[in-house]
């Protein structure tokens, strides 16, 4: 669960022009996460990105053009990006802060949800979607340890891929988004048997989301649209949405009455066990160059191809790996296939085998000018994507996370990002 903790020895007193009041530990994003205060005395929350990219003026120029995109998102249900700049040889991002659980840490600890509640949390969190998507952005990982229910009601969260999008589409946004609705009315992982839970049109709405065929699911306004009923002018949809989502905002549980014990019923999230710390830091995906790629070495010319590296770290799971996360059925089997690089491009095989119920795999790559092998363990399996930490065992691989999402016809989508270099995407075939 996020919390604050002292700030340590080796860690800065401030970042730019904000003075750092503690760590964030347990955020699902890489790097360094503060509790920080501006010039007013105000609450952000400040990621500081590291890399050797920083030193290089064409990433930095990415990197700037990237958070101004992401500055470019409306307020409305999803974590706004308030600054950025570097300091020394950091980049930094600065958000808002918010008080409160993830969805996932709410329905872990309360169960499923229902009713008023329910609804207002799919327009909160397709209204968060439809501000990233309008100003550009894709989320790309979205699912239900994204979205923090704050005082105010919903919050997206870790968002900011721009085009090229690659896998991560907006249409893919509104399919992990059916998949986040199912969960919180399931109370766990759920597909479309679980739509008998949902009430009409949230059902039929969701039900269109969940087809295979990008083509068929609503854009994440069109899904605000229809939520919200008619008589809504178009530049009022958003922030009705927003206004909307509020209920489902959390509160803290009351303390019960003297009396006899009521008869047991189904947990709602306004029972809440909970109260956490949570932020809102939407991470620039492409404009940290954090994928594959092999640095130079003193008795070859420079490679490149998936290196290892003692600091890698997944980059949007902090849960540490254990039996609690495996392979689902769905994922199980040997996938083969061409991913592509950029940054500087190139192309690898890639080989992932994966055992239904394990939590652990192996994957390989190889090119023209490498070949390199290692070990897969399984961190975190929201809706729609299973997310794997890479530790190479053999050759000049980094070391990152890969996430694995099914998708039509017997292919898997898959995609690398380590701490440093560039990032790798590609679509994987089942072994016969």
């Amino acid at each position: 669960m996020p919390h604050v903790t002292p700030l340590q020895a080796d860690d800065p007193m401030r970042v730019g022009r904000y003075r750092l009041a503690g760590r964030i530990d347990g955020m699902p994003s890489s790097g360094s996460i503060y509790l920080a205060r501006d010039l007013n005395g105000g609450e952000v929350t400040i990621a500081l990105l590291e890399g050797d990219w920083t030193a290089e003026a064409a990433e930095r120029d990415r990197f700037s053009q990237e958070a101004s995109a992401a500055r470019r998102v409306a307020p409305y249900c999803a974590a706004r990006i308030l600054a950025s700049g570097f300091d020394g040889g950091h980049a930094y991002l600065v958000s808002e802060h918010f008080d409160g659980p993830s969805l996932q840490e709410l329905v872990t600890a309360e169960g499923p949800w229902e009713g008023r509640e329910l609804e207002a949390l799919a327009i909160g969190t397709a209204t968060g979607l439809a501000a990233i998507h309008e100003a550009g952005l894709v989320h790309g990982e979205f699912g239900p340890d994204h979205v923090v229910l704050s005082p105010e009601g919903p919050r997206v969260i870790e968002f900011g891929i721009s085009p090229p999008y690659g896998s991560a589409t907006p249409s893919a946004d509104m399919r992990a988004w059916a998949h986040t609705v199912l969960y919180a009315a399931a109370g766990e992982p759920a597909g479309a048997e679980a739509l008998a839970m949902l009430p009409e049109p949230l059902r039929a709405l969701t039900a269109r989301c969940l087809s295979p065929d990008p083509s068929d699911r609503l854009s994440a306004r069109s899904m605000v649209t229809h939520l919200l009923g008619t008589g809504i002018p178009p530049e009022g949809i958003l922030p009705e949405g927003s206004r909307r989502a509020a209920a489902a905002a959390p509160r803290e549980p009351r303390r019960p009455a003297p009396g006899p014990a009521a008869p047991p019923r189904r947990r709602s999230h306004r029972t809440m066990a909970i109260w956490s710390t949570v932020v809102g830091i939407a991470v620039l995906v492409l404009a940290v160059p954090i994928g594959i790629h092999v640095a130079q070495t003193a008795s070859s010319t420079q490679t490149t191809g998936p290196k290892p590296t003692p600091t890698a770290s997944p980059s949007h799971s902090s849960r540490p790996p254990g039996p609690s996360t495996v392979v689902p059925a769905d994922l199980a089997g040997t996938w083969s296939g061409q991913v592509s690089q950029t940054g500087p491009t190139d192309v690898f095989t890639v080989q992932v085998s994966l055992t239904a119920g394990a939590a652990a795999g192996t994957v390989s790559y190889t090119s023209t000018s490498l070949s390199c092998s290692g070990k897969l363990q399984a961190v975190s399996d929201s809706p729609g994507n299973l997310k794997l930490d890479q530790v190479i065992t053999q050759g000049p691989c980094l070391g990152g996370t890969v996430t694995l999402s099914a998708g039509r016809g017997g292919t898997v989508a898959f995609s690398f990002h380590g701490k440093s270099g560039p990032s790798a995407t590609g679509t994987l075939n089942k072994a016969s």
